[in-house]
């Protein structure tokens, strides 16, 4: 259970069936049911902006349907025969359905980080392992300013400057 939010958890795990306008009834999204909408292009779940009407009726036939539907081969004809008989102000109401339900169902699965840990050079949050040469941790870089470098000081051995002046 989500322990950000255990209200969001209880109803993801005991999801209730949706009535709109007409008595039809929304189910709560299933992978059968994602699988449906997936399988006819559903703009409900292909994040497509539908050209029409008609592009959404199929989907909103499963919706209220069993997904199993897809497979009698003539799902468009069945959707808008179907069509036929629901009043228009009920596609709204079925695809707001359609949302909740699915909303209930991503509410409580955990963020994919796996993008973010690739991008960041991690690979499930720990860092990708080296397959070079293992790089120096001690003495001179190979990697220069350009400047040169300054005398080593007295404790560490390096030799000491003049301090004579000529006169």
């Amino acid at each position: 259970m989500s322990k950000s939010n255990p209200r969001k958890a209880m109803v993801a795990l005991l999801p209730m069936p949706l009535k709109v306008s007409g008595g039809y009834t929304v189910r709560p999204m299933t992978l059968g049911m994602w699988a449906a909408l997936e399988r006819i292009g559903s703009p409900l779940v292909t994040d497509k902006e539908p050209k029409d009407t008609l592009e959404i009726i199929p989907s909103l036939y499963l919706l209220t349907h069993d997904p199993r539907e897809v497979f009698r081969g003539n799902i468009f004809d069945l959707a808008m025969e179907w069509a036929n008989t629901v009043p228009v102000k009920a596609m709204d109401e079925i695809q707001r359905a359609c949302y909740r339900q699915m909303n209930a169902a991503f509410d409580v699965v955990p963020e994919d980080d796996l993008k973010k840990a690739r991008r960041a050079g991690t690979t499930a949050g720990f860092p990708r392992s080296s397959t070079g040469q293992p790089k120096r941790t001690t003495g001179a870089s190979g990697k220069s300013c350009g400047k040169s470098r300054s005398l080593r000081s007295r404790s560490s051995g390096g030799e000491r400057e003049s301090t004579q002046t000529a006169t």
